[in-house]
């Protein structure tokens, strides 16, 4: 019932969500170092993880919640500071990246002592919990947010990441809320959730994967955003050092389209690596109970 009740309110908010931002002439702004291909988008409604993420907060609440209302709050917390970057973007002075990571990491060294005193049994210890699950929520935040850049590729991975947590009532409401999304959100996309809900999912997500004690099979299910944060990283590394590029461009999925794959191809293949990875990892954790 939470998965349908999500989908269909955030199906009808992102559709008015789509019709505000046309009205107030607010859409995307493409940079022009990308793909030439995606010049055209320019324009299109964003933002519209705003829409997805209150359907999915609305049913969540309305449904009684559960314990992992602390997990939702750090959620709408990145949205927020996603928000903020977004409607920076389209006033064309972006945040800066340490302004955005300062926030970022103070909240998820809020959420880390709240989610540590969650878990059933530590990871490593209580100190070294409270690192590693900042630095899981600060990296899965940007690895998300670098995932975001085909239409429908985030949203696809992302419900398959959610898959396995699909008993509780805060998966089942984002499945909901992204299959409404993603109705929008199919190519050719008519509306971008942008950093609003890029950061919000890579935190909701890595958030279940710690609080479930399955922290470790994270960097193997989410094997996707991992490998775009990575050829970002590599690429600009090694650029610095020798002038020279390892991708055509990066994130990976550009050096994809720049070799000839369409963007509906780098989406149905990455959504079924990560299928793979997920399988791979629910077998590793010894099954769903």
């Amino acid at each position: 019932m939470s998965i349908a009740a999500a989908l269909v309110l955030s199906w009808f908010l992102v559709g008015l969500w789509m019709g505000l931002m046309r009205s107030l002439r607010l859409g995307k702004h493409v940079r022009e170092d990308g793909p030439q291909s995606h010049l055209a988008k320019t324009g299109t409604p964003s933002m519209g993880g705003v829409a997805f993420l209150l359907a999915a907060a609305g049913v969540y609440f309305l449904a009684g919640g559960d314990r992992y209302a602390g997990l939702w709050l750090l959620g709408l917390g990145f949205a927020l500071l996603g928000l903020a970057d977004d409607l920076a973007g389209m006033l064309k002075r972006p945040l800066k990246a340490r302004e955005k990571l300062v926030l970022q990491f103070l909240m998820a060294v809020v959420f880390a002592f709240w989610a540590e005193r969650q878990l059933a049994a530590p990871y490593l210890g209580q100190a070294l919990d409270i690192a590693l699950i900042t630095l899981a929520i600060v990296a899965a935040a940007n690895a998300f947010n670098f995932t975001d850049g085909v239409d429908g590729l985030l949203s696809s991975v992302t419900l398959v990441l959610l898959l396995p947590f699909a008993g509780l009532t805060l998966a089942q409401t984002l499945i909901g809320a992204l299959l409404g999304f993603l109705w929008h959100n199919s190519p050719k996309a008519k509306v971008f959730m942008g950093d609003t809900g890029s950061q919000a999912l890579g935190v909701l997500v890595a958030g279940l994967f710690i609080l479930q004690g399955k922290l470790w099979f994270l960097p193997l299910a989410a094997i996707v955003p991992v490998l775009e944060m990575l050829s970002v990283v590599l690429q600009v590394t090694y650029f610095r050092r020798t002038g020279r590029r390892i991708f055509r461009m990066s994130p990976i999925h550009h050096h994809f389209e720049l070799s000839g794959w369409e963007e509906s191809k780098v989406v149905f293949r990455f959504t079924v690596i990560t299928a793979l990875c997920t399988a791979l990892s629910v077998g590793l954790w010894g099954g769903l109970r």
